[in-house]
């Protein structure tokens, strides 16, 4: 950030509120996000009505958010940047997106659409998957456009424009895919739905965008415009986001797509069909698991800014502040998950999902510290993108991916039946889940030069830990609200005990969120 000799910041009192007024605008919107996300969900495992068909949707959903993912967050952020450069031919970067855009995930689509037969018979031994992945492969075609517009409307600051798009994508998309579901029961109508809004959103994105660029500088337009970026300059920023996106979602996926796999080749009569009904028991457990890692994305929002002005200000003791303030509140957040969802882990699914998914309660604590060891990697990651270290969430993602890969290979390969698989697949996830957590952690402790969050975040895993092996403790017949009350009572008696947290805490919270005159 600029400042003037004065050492204030010259920055435009009209910019700041212009940036305070779209952080709200987009922060709401990829609330509204999580939380439709989280409904869905929570929600699709009782829909479908059986564990088999859910088993499908959630290996074909976990495939193709791998790709999608990789093509938002890397095609929106690489087309926001060259957008937003002073003088930026708007039209050429438009031009420059689209042509590499379907020179890159084209191909891709094409894999999938084509290749939906072979993925589904030969890797995963289940004929019934082609029909649906066949049709949400259409999305990452459609993504590959979308996203170019999603790119440009950031990139220009049309923040009001881009959440009011993100709102209704978020809204329609569960609407349809809910209604799919309820009507058919089928995870071929559902993606049919997925597919449908993604069409329906481009057609609206297109005259937004439109309006858009007409509004931008002329610098845009014009024999007088600067040359359009380069094909060369656009994948110098979109390979290296497209790889840790990549990564980041097979953290997030590739468990119940591998342990679908694994099951699937027992070549038994309805070995397919129970492989299925085991994917979906796990895929049910690790969307609740994942519910410590969705609570605390909207902390990115918040954090980023302040470490990136601190950074960009030359004030290390500012940022480290922040970073550490987030970390501390990733961490209590995460593991209190822990200690509440996972005192009575089969109750739990079988009150959200239905009995059958009672079966995942043994993987669901396992689950639930992996979740948590997530969210703070994932928090620690934005920190240090933000603080001017973009390739470094790289190192302690390919680490855990590959520790993720060995553990699924050989947990999967030595399992006896489908409760030793998902343990397995449980355990390999916990173990990529520590790993990146330890190297993102030393990366953070060099870049600010200490760890002081680390004190809490210790204790807090303690603190879950004590509440559930207090619960452990308890005997058969205990409801499990019981158990999860004195599960949450026993952690915040050690977290307070510990002084993980103490009064200050506290009083900066209320300050926090304290009105302002």
């Amino acid at each position: 950030m600029a400042k003037s000799n004065s050492g204030r910041s010259n920055v435009a009192p009209g910019d700041l509120r212009e940036a305070g007024r779209g952080f709200l605008l987009i922060t709401g919107a990829k609330i509204w996000f999580l939380v439709t996300a989280t409904f869905t969900s929570l929600a699709f495992p009782r829909l479908f009505d059986d564990a088999a068909a859910f088993g499908r949707f959630r290996v074909v959903s976990g495939l193709i958010n791998v790709v999608t993912m990789v093509v938002v967050m890397a095609s929106v952020q690489t087309v926001a940047r060259l957008a937003s450069e002073a003088g930026a031919n708007l039209r050429g970067v438009r031009r420059t997106a689209m042509v590499v855009q379907m020179a890159v995930f084209g191909p891709v689509f094409l894999a999938l659409f084509l290749g939906a037969g072979v993925i589904a018979e030969v890797v995963l031994k289940d004929e019934a998957l082609a029909t649906p992945l066949r049709i949400a492969s259409i999305v990452v075609l459609v993504y590959a456009v979308y996203t170019v517009l999603i790119g440009l409307l950031n990139g220009t600051r049309n923040y009001g424009r881009q959440a009011g798009l993100d709102v209704v994508f978020s809204t329609l998309k569960t609407t349809l895919m809910v209604a799919a579901v309820i009507a058919t029961g089928s995870a071929a109508w559902a993606f049919g739905g997925f597919a449908a809004t993604a069409m329906v959103m481009l057609i609206l994105a297109l005259p937004l965008t439109r309006a858009a660029l007409a509004g931008a500088s002329p610098e845009g337009a014009g024999p007088t415009a600067p040359a359009p970026p380069t094909a060369r300059e656009f994948l110098r920023y979109l390979l290296p986001l497209a790889a840790y996106a990549l990564v980041l979602n097979l953290l997030l996926q590739i468990d119940v797509v591998a342990l679908k796999a694994a099951l699937g080749r027992a070549g038994a009569p309805g070995a397919a069909d129970a492989a299925s009904a085991a994917a979906g028991i796990y895929g049910a457990t690790r969307n609740v698991s994942l519910l410590p890692y969705q609570a605390v994305i909207s902390l990115t929002f918040v954090v980023f800014p302040f470490v990136s002005r601190a950074t960009s200000a030359g004030d290390r003791a500012g940022a480290g502040v922040a970073a550490t303030g987030a970390l501390r509140l990733a961490a209590v957040l995460s593991w209190a998950a822990v200690a509440f969802f996972g005192a009575a882990p089969a109750d739990l699914l079988g009150l959200l999902f239905g009995p059958v998914y009672a079966a995942g309660g043994p993987v669901l604590v396992p689950l639930l510290a992996a979740g948590a060891l997530l969210a703070m990697t994932y928090v620690g990651n934005s920190i240090l993108a933000s603080a001017g270290h973009p390739a470094a969430p790289l190192w302690g993602g390919v680490g855990s991916v590959v520790i993720l890969a060995g553990g699924l290979w050989a947990g999967l390969s030595l399992a006896g039946d489908d409760q030793a698989a998902m343990a397995a697949a449980a355990w390999a996830t916990f173990a990529a889940g520590a790993a990146g957590a330890a190297v993102t952690g030393a990366l953070i402790a060099v870049a600010f030069q200490g760890a002081p969050w680390l004190r809490t975040a210790a204790f807090s895993a303690v603190s879950a830990g004590a509440g559930l092996l207090a619960v452990a403790a308890l005997p058969d017949g205990i409801p499990g609200l019981a158990r999860t009350g004195m599960s949450v009572a026993v952690f915040l008696v050690v977290l307070v005990a510990t002084r993980a947290v103490g009064p200050d805490d506290g009083r900066i919270l209320l300050r926090a969120f304290a009105r302002r005159r």
